[in-house]
């Protein structure tokens, strides 16, 4: 069975997917590591480097060049 999220634009999501999502006042940029059948549990992207779990209504998928330039830039 194949798991198929889809973001609040209705793009679909699928692992290792670049994603932005709120956490507390915050907008951050990170990947989804793994979907379980109601939630994406995602990495953080630079300083802040821990985990997430958010429903797939709560991210934006992103597809930018100049997003894939930062994350060179800002991952360990």
């Amino acid at each position: 069975m194949t798991i198929c999220h889809i973001d609040m634009l209705g793009n679909k999501l699928k692992d290792e997917d670049t994603v932005v999502y709120s956490h507390h006042n915050n907008l951050i940029l990170g990947v989804i590591k793994r979907s379980t059948p109601r939630m994406l549990i995602l990495q953080a992207v630079g300083k802040r480097s821990s985990t997430d779990r958010k429903y797939p209504s709560e991210v934006l998928l992103i597809d930018d060049p100049k997003i894939t330039i930062y994350m060179i830039k800002n991952s360990k």
